[in-house]
């Protein structure tokens, strides 16, 4: 039976049952319906009659005006709910429409950030940036002797560590003096100021020549191995320190004598020193140059366990924290250093660029240029990361 409006009437069908090609109409007291047909396509339902409609599983009382028209009046009860419905659906339609493009926006900026974090050629530091202090743009020769003073100063401390001199109870056990951590970041130590010893000696004659411009400098390998274990030392002795204080120190045990204050104290305020001196950059992108140290050191803890290798007091482990006996515990431990290693190395980027902006706010009010501009363009807009 057609009722108008493009509507068949069905028979045995509950409810009053009609539907069309594209839609349904369910006339009758409650009916489930979803959106869609022609006014939201993909939805499901046009209108609803009766004495009360579903939407969504949204529970909505009939219009009080649509109420009045009798159900004779299909078609002009069909087009009065339709009205109210046509509210709903544009705002249904608006705030899909706002998700979708915040979701588009979303996606477009992770990619974008990956693109760069992954494809993007990292640019390398000018060479002169390792050899030349924050302040100034040639080596001066305050510089070259403070080079060679935190070079004197590290020395010392390897030699204290390794013959136990200032110690409260020396035990002269120097086998098993490579397997300790701290003892690790003292070979870091004293390679980086060596490296950087040389390359400010080196740039110190070369800037004695008339026709020397340091600009045509190049990055050769002494430069880059200078460069990454400059920043690898930098949180390593951070978090040499930190770990020290708060997992290993024990009163019962250690004794807080020179040697230790050495050991645990004086490495971190030396990097802290020469990072406030320098005009080496950190990167965010190199994090993992940290983490290999993290790897390596896992690794040769775990096969010197397997091995049978005792600490200098004849334990079964180097360290009481790292104890490979308790593998998931020790596994743990190594993922936390993984992770202050990370934190350490992203907040030495942080502070890298406040520094440069403290730099240029003093040269500002000095009326000097600013140091960075020792650097080349590249180098200047290279990104952080």
């Amino acid at each position: 039976m057609e009722l108008g409006n493009g509507f068949m009437k069905t028979g045995n069908l509950p409810g009053n049952y009609f539907q069309n090609v594209s839609e349904k109409v369910f006339v009758g007291n409650t009916v489930p319906y979803n959106m869609g047909g022609t006014a939201a396509r993909g939805a499901g339902c046009r209108a609803v009659t009766g004495q009360t409609y579903v939407r969504t599983g949204l529970r909505t009382q009939m219009p009080p005006e649509c109420e009045e028209i009798d159900d004779h009046g299909v078609p002009e009860k069909i087009s009065c709910i339709d009205n109210r419905i046509k509210e709903h659906l544009q705002f249904s339609v608006t705030s899909v429409t706002q998700c979708g493009r915040r979701a588009m926006v979303n996606k477009f900026w992770c990619q974008e950030a990956a693109r760069k974090w992954f494809y993007r050629k990292d640019q390398p530091p000018h060479p002169r940036v390792l050899s030349e202090p924050k302040c100034q743009k040639h080596v001066a020769t305050w510089y070259l002797l403070y080079r060679w003073l935190i070079f004197l100063a590290w020395a010392c401390i390897l030699v204290c560590s390794i013959f136990e001199i200032g110690s409260e109870k020396p035990m002269s056990v120097y086998g098993t003096w490579p397997i300790y951590l701290t003892n690790w970041d003292l070979v870091l130590g004293v390679g980086q100021a060596l490296l950087g010893c040389f390359l400010v000696l080196r740039r110190w004659k070369l800037q004695k020549i008339s026709d020397f411009d340091p600009s045509a400098l190049m990055l050769g390998s002494i430069d880059k191995i200078y460069w990454y274990l400059y920043v690898v030392t930098t949180s390593t002795a951070f978090a040499v320190t930190i770990t020290y204080w708060c997992s290993i120190f024990d009163p019962r045990i250690h004794h807080l004598d020179p040697l230790n204050i050495m050991l645990h104290i004086c490495n971190s305020i030396l990097m802290i020193i020469d990072f406030c001196v320098t005009s080496i950059p950190f990167r965010l992108r190199n994090i993992w140059w940290c983490l290999i140290i993290v790897f390596v050191y896992t690794v040769f803890s775990l096969i010197y366990y397997l091995v049978g290798g005792l600490d200098k007091n004849g334990y079964h482990y180097i360290y009481k924290v790292l104890d490979w006996k308790k593998p998931v515990h020790a596994s743990l431990v190594c993922l936390g250093e993984a992770i202050l290693m990370s934190m350490l190395h992203s907040t030495f980027c942080f502070l890298e660029k406040i520094k440069s902006w403290l730099y240029f706010k003093v040269d500002k009010k000095l009326g000097k240029p600013y140091a960075e501009t020792q650097t080349s363009n590249m180098e200047k807009h290279a990104d952080i990361v």
